[in-house]
């Protein structure tokens, strides 16, 4: 007689299951009341301590070295160190490294088909943007944009574009001595010349005794994102 075992992962690697990854969630009641004082209930930073969301420095770091981060504390810079239980410093740790992942790798709910349609039609997103090859090269291509930006990024970009204006996308108006202005992107600038890239997308090299006078806008030439919650989820 042949006698066959079946092993459950408990019997072969001990008793206890395997215990579950922290989640995010499981840390946000602990950032209410122990972070937010400092880094602000939106994780947006305060003039007493710098922003956790869409830091580009901690992005870079593993939750295991967000945990020793949140643990030692960082005391040169006025962060305390947190005596806290390890399940409580693992949920930090994850909190505050969902809220520096790339949106490709954050779970979105909403209709991409439903998106898509909105972003080449009633939105008109395409008249400015290039995606994948399709659209107007206007604006910054958004083709790997979810790999360079955070969820949160991309929402506050859509809402409040001139608060954070792609490098190299600032807006100057070029007068000429001839009377002639140029509006558009200042695409480089050297001691001989302005090259520009005007709002149809054609480039222009300026020389500088061609120029009065450059004005340098401050405000983005994207304007907000006109949608519903739906529509802006898609």
């Amino acid at each position: 007689m042949v006698l066959v075992l079946a092993w459950s992962p408990g019997l072969l690697f001990g008793q206890n299951p395997s215990k579950a990854p922290p989640k995010p969630s499981d840390g946000a009641k602990l950032f209410a009341q122990i972070c937010a004082g400092c880094h602000g209930a939106d994780a947006h930073g305060t003039n007493q301590g710098p922003a956790l969301a869409g830091n580009r420095a901690l992005r870079r770091r593993s939750v295991p070295q967000l945990r020793d981060l949140i643990r030692n504390g960082i005391p040169a810079a006025g962060m305390p160190s947190f005596d806290l239980r390890t399940d409580q410093l693992d949920a930090l740790a994850a909190l505050v490294h969902s809220l520096n992942e790339p949106a490709a790798d954050t779970a979105v709910p909403g209709d991409v088909v439903i998106g898509k349609e909105f972003f080449f039609g009633k939105g008109q997103c395409a008249s400015c943007h290039m995606v994948y090859g399709r659209g107007q090269p206007i604006g910054p291509d958004v083709s790997n944009i979810a790999r360079e930006l955070t969820l949160d990024e991309i929402r506050q970009s859509e809402l409040r574009p001139g608060a954070r204006i792609t490098p190299g996308y600032e807006l100057v108006t070029v007068r000429l001595r001839d009377g002639k202005t140029i509006r558009g992107f200042a695409r480089g600038r050297s001691n001989f010349d302005v090259r520009l890239q005007d709002l149809n997308g054609r480039f222009h090299s300026v020389q500088k005794n061609e120029i009065s006078a450059v004005v340098e806008e401050k405000q983005s030439l994207m304007q907000p994102l006109t949608a519903s919650p739906e529509e802006l989820q898609n």
